[in-house]
């Protein structure tokens, strides 16, 4: 299977504390602005807690701007292999609050609380976790963040992995000849769908069939600050979660002021 065209994915962006407008105080970024200078973009997943489990400032400010405008968002979360998994999960609950999300992710990469883990402790935890995150958050859907090299080198893995869904990472040079990853969609869609059978590096035991999320990039050039990570979300997976298209974002409410007799005009207002 190849990774499917444009027409067949959806644009999405991952982000946390670390993509902001700089300054001194290291504020968030104004998601309004974001959001019309991008179109083209239909989904965010934002960070909502640190590798420790400490909460991500950032995550209450771009989850109420992209769902204020209309936008599918989705959050991670980071496991953690040497705390107790009932920790974990109340990290996890402090971390979302009141905005618990259709889709939320696991990070699993070298993290500062992944090292010094044997694979064996990393394999429990990955297990342990995503049965954890189901009982935890019931009515969301639950995705896996790694990469293959990572899942290959850290994971005694079996069929059991086949039964998670996965977002990937895998960073490809538009131009094969220059090392340099993507910076905007458009690089990747001129490429799409890869030819000979690509997609995203899988490791050594999960099927195409489960990986439903690509990160091709961490260096968009979209966000006031820094760059961003760029992904495409099957519209497979993503439409039965959040239904069809995004939503345009709301209307802005338009002033009207009518000026009656007092006493002599019973008026009703119906919205539609």
């Amino acid at each position: 299977m190849a990774w499917p065209d444009e027409l067949e994915s959806e644009r999405w962006v991952d982000w946390s504390w670390y993509q902001n407008d700089g300054g001194l105080f290291h504020r968030p970024f104004d998601v309004d602005a974001f959001c019309a200078a991008h179109p083209d973009i239909q989904g965010a997943i934002i960070r909502a807690c640190w590798p420790d489990g400490s909460i991500d400032q950032h995550y209450a400010h771009y989850y109420d701007g992209f769902t204020s405008n209309g936008l599918r968002v989705a959050a991670y979360l980071w496991p953690h292999p040497q705390q107790a998994i009932a920790t974990v999960t109340a990290n996890w609950r402090r971390a979302v609050g009141d905005r618990v999300p259709r889709l939320i992710g696991y990070d699993y990469e070298e993290a500062s609380t992944f090292v010094g883990a044997p694979n064996s402790l990393v394999t429990s935890c990955m297990r342990a976790s995503w049965e954890a995150a189901q009982l935890t958050f019931p009515g969301a859907i639950h995705m896996n963040y790694s990469r293959g090299s990572w899942l290959d080198s850290r994971v005694t893995g079996g069929s059991w992995m086949n039964e998670m869904r996965w977002w990937l990472a895998h960073y490809i040079y538009p131009i094969p000849t220059v090392a340099q990853t993507a910076t905007s969609f458009e690089e990747i869609d001129a490429r799409l769908p890869i030819d000979n059978g690509f997609t995203p590096y899988r490791g050594r035991i999960l099927t195409t069939e489960r990986v439903v999320a690509w990160q091709f990039t961490s260096r968009l050039a979209i966000v006031p600050r820094g760059t961003s990570d760029g992904d495409y979300l099957l519209k497979s997976f993503v439409q039965p979660i959040y239904g069809g298209p995004p939503a345009p974002p709301p209307a802005e409410k338009v002033p009207v002021e009518i000026r009656v007799p007092a006493g002599k005009t019973n008026v009703t207002v119906i919205e539609t």
